[in-house]
Order: C-alpha cells, then sequence, then structure tokens
C-alpha cells in the first residue's frame, strides 16, 4: 500500500463524503490526486460548502484513519490500486475507496453473482438459497451480498460452509457492529471472504448509505439473483441498479404466486427476469465467455464441453434449449444422457424422482402433483432441489424429467 497515494485519496473522499459522486466531477481537472488535495480547499470548482468542508479536513486525521486501518487488518483499497475491480470502475459513480477486511483474493474472481432478498424469507426460500449457493460455489462462482439478517445471511454463511468465496457488502463501516445479529458470523466469513464498505471503518450507517452500497453489490457481479421479495423490498433497489449497469436478473420461482411476500418476484419475472428453475440458468447464461472459469466437474455436466470455435454453445451441446431449432431434442422424445445414483435419496424426493424415473414422457409439476397426491407448493419445492442436486432437468414449459 502507497501510503501518500493512500492519504491522497482518503484527502479528497473526506472532502465531499464518502460515495458523493462530485468526487468524480472535480478530479479530472486536476492532473494527479495528490495536485487535488492540494488544491482542493482554494479550488473554484468547488461550492462554499464544500470549500468550508475541505478546509476542516487536517492531515492529522487522515493518519489517524490509516494508522487505525493498519493495526486493525484493513486494506485501503484506491481507485488506481492494481486490485480495485475493473468491472466496477465501469459503473456510475464507483468507490473511491474501499475498506476491505479478509481475503483480498475473492475480488480476483470475475465471476461472482450477487444474492439478494428480504430480511424475513420463507423457509422455503432459505432453503433454496441455500442449495443454490451450494451449486454456484461448486463451481467456483464468488457470491456477493450485503450481511443483511434473512436472505443476505443465509448466502453468505452457505457459501463458507461450502467451501465457496462470499463478498460482504456493507452499507456502514467494517467496525460499526451491525447487524448485531450476524456478529456472531463475521470471523467465519473473514476466514474464507471478504468484508467491504467505501465508509469510514466506525462510520454508522443511514437511511442513504444501504440503498447506495448496492451499487457496489450488483457491480462487482455478472447477475443478481433475487430470492424473495416483496413489491416494496429493498432488494429491488439492487435489481433496479443491476438493470441500469446491463447486468442479468435472474428470479427464484415463487412458492406461491398469490403469496404477497413473492409479489416483488413476480413482477420481475413478468418484466423479463430470468425465472431461476435451477443452477443451469445460470451458468448456461454465461459458459460462453466464463466456461474456462468453472471449476466443477459434475456427472450432471457433459463429460466433454464444447470447444472453442466449433460454433457451439453450451445449451446446444446439452440439447435442452427449448429455443433452439435443428439441434435441440424434443423433451418428451430425448434419450435420457445423464445418470444419477437414486440411492442418494430417500423420503419424498425419492417418490418423485422415481415417479419421473418411470415416466415415458417429460411431466409437468401439477402431474407429478396429481400423481402423488401432494400439494403442488411443494412438489416445486422438491423439484428445485432435485434440480439442484442433479436428479432431475426442467424442460421446456416447466416439464421435469429424470437424469
Amino acid at each position: 500500500m502507497d501510503r501518500q497515494n493512500v492519504f491522497d485519496w482518503l484527502w479528497k473522499v473526506s472532502c465531499f463524503g464518502c460515495g458523493n459522486n462530485r468526487i468524480w466531477d472535480v478530479i479530472p481537472e486536476f492532473r494527479s490526486v495528490s495536485e487535488a488535495a492540494e488544491m482542493l480547499p482554494r479550488s473554484e470548482l468547488l461550492s462554499e460548502r464544500e470549500r468550508r468542508n475541505a478546509a476542516r479536513v487536517h492531515p492529522e486525521q487522515i493518519d489517524e484513519i490509516i494508522s487505525y486501518c493498519e493495526k486493525h487488518g484493513i486494506y485501503i483499497l484506491t481507485y488506481d490500486d492494481e486490485l480495485y475491480p475493473e468491472r466496477l470502475r465501469c459503473i456510475y459513480n464507483p468507490p473511491a475507496v474501499l475498506f476491505c477486511r479478509g481475503d483480498l483474493k475473492c475480488l480476483e474472481n470475475d465471476f461472482s453473482i450477487s444474492v439478494v432478498g428480504t430480511r424475513k424469507p420463507s423457509d422455503y426460500s432459505v432453503k433454496v438459497t441455500s442449495a443454490l449457493v451450494k451449486e454456484l460455489c461448486s463451481f467456483g462462482i464468488t457470491i456477493v451480498s450485503g450481511f443483511a439478517v434473512g436472505i443476505d445471511i443465509t448466502a453468505h454463511l452457505s457459501a463458507v460452509s461450502n467451501g465457496g468465496k462470499t463478498i460482504a457488502v456493507l452499507g456502514c463501516g467494517l467496525d460499526y457492529d451491525y447487524p448485531k445479529e450476524n456478529a456472531v458470523y463475521r470471523s467465519r466469513i473473514e476466514e474464507n471472504g471478504l468484508f467491504i464498505s467505501e465508509y469510514f471503518p466506525k462510520a454508522a450507517g443511514s437511511k442513504i448509505s444501504f440503498p447506495a452500497r448496492n451499487r457496489i453489490l450488483s457491480g462487482l457481479s455478472l447477475g443478481t439473483v433475487v430470492a424473495e421479495a416483496s413489491e416494496k423490498s429493498g432488494a429491488l433497489s439492487t435489481a433496479n441498479l443491476a438493470l441500469a449497469q446491463g447486468k442479468d436478473i435472474f428470479v427464484i420461482a415463487p412458492h406461491d404466486l398469490f403469496d404477497r411476500r413473492y409479489g416483488g418476484n413476480v413482477a420481475l419475472i413478468r418484466d423479463g427476469a430470468v425465472c431461476l428453475c435451477g443452477i443451469r440458468d445460470i451458468v448456461y447464461e454465461y459458459y460462453e465467455n466464463y466456461g474456462h472459469k468453472l471449476s466443477n466437474a459434475r456427472t450432471a455436466m457433459p463429460a466433454e464441453l464444447p470447444k472453442e470455435g466449433t460454433g457451439k454453445t453450451y445449451k446446444q451441446a446439452m440439447k435442452i434449449d427449448p429455443y433452439a431449432e435443428a439441434e435441440t431434442a424434443d423433451p418428451e422424445k430425448s434419450e435420457k444422457t445423464e445418470s444419477f445414483d437414486a440411492s442418494l435419496l430417500d423420503g419424498e424426493e425419492a417418490e418423485i424422482y422415481g415417479i419421473l424415473k418411470k415416466s415415458d414422457r417429460a411431466l409437468l409439476a401439477d402431474e407429478i402433483a396429481q400423481m402423488c397426491g401432494k400439494d403442488i407448493s411443494d412438489v416445486l419445492m422438491l423439484l428445485t432441489d432435485l434440480e439442484l442436486d442433479g436428479a432431475v432437468q426442467s424442460g421446456a414449459g416447466s416439464s421435469y424429467t429424470a437424469n
């Protein structure tokens, strides 16, 4: 860490305030950050209020912040640092400085997916989120979330519990104890993941800071998964920012279309988001550009992946794209080329798998529910688990076949 460079960036941030986009209006007018730090207090580019703020910033304050971070294991990542994520540089109002604690290698993986949702999730959403994150981590995908109670902490803990990497983006300082319920998980996440914040280490959160941090959360990721959200959920803020950044939106299929807790899910799907019914909906989306970064060699994946220059996408190679014409087999007539060890299943999952295995055609979820005498919502949850385990696969029209 170049102490003088860090000093100059912190001076600049202190003049405008953390997250203030005015910083990018002014700094380009100077030849260097050092020149900006020296001239800002008397610059005509600043408003009178900004000039007064700049005049109140003293070198001793900046030195104290740097010393505090050095003492408490916090790395100060500046915009011009080589470790600064390139994808984050491309968003509107990128953070000028990020305070980081944990494994900085998490920032090196450019295959990241953010997972967001309500602070009071249903049991269904917790179960599906945990299973989905487990699968994403098995492919070497880094999980990004906001360290809030509910879906956020579920995603973080599922990642670290399954040997994956996770990044927690805070809307307060790294050493401000919020939310208190999650304090017990900090050390676990730091061991396998990374905490980042654009706010000074002891800064409290505010009504502005938490929505503002969402641009960083979505900016770090290729796409955003919305697990559960009502029509007024804060998770939709992250989804909207991701859309503005040109990112993909994936929405976990609702447990109940008429339950208001999933109103945001339904609205996003209606507006064109990808209805997420399994891990492949994410992996296939990015295979062509990021296939070389996938670390998992599962039995649910083809033994030989399509090679560059063959003209085949991953979806076409697997022959399950319902929109492909010549190269896509009819899901009701296609051969089951993948095998699954049914002995790994028991109870209700084994029952549903058995029904699909015996069928000579793909079955719809409501058909399966009728055949086994179960509620459709329970069957959908079981089918989601089975697909995440690689036991079944979904096809056109939400039909299912056994592997």
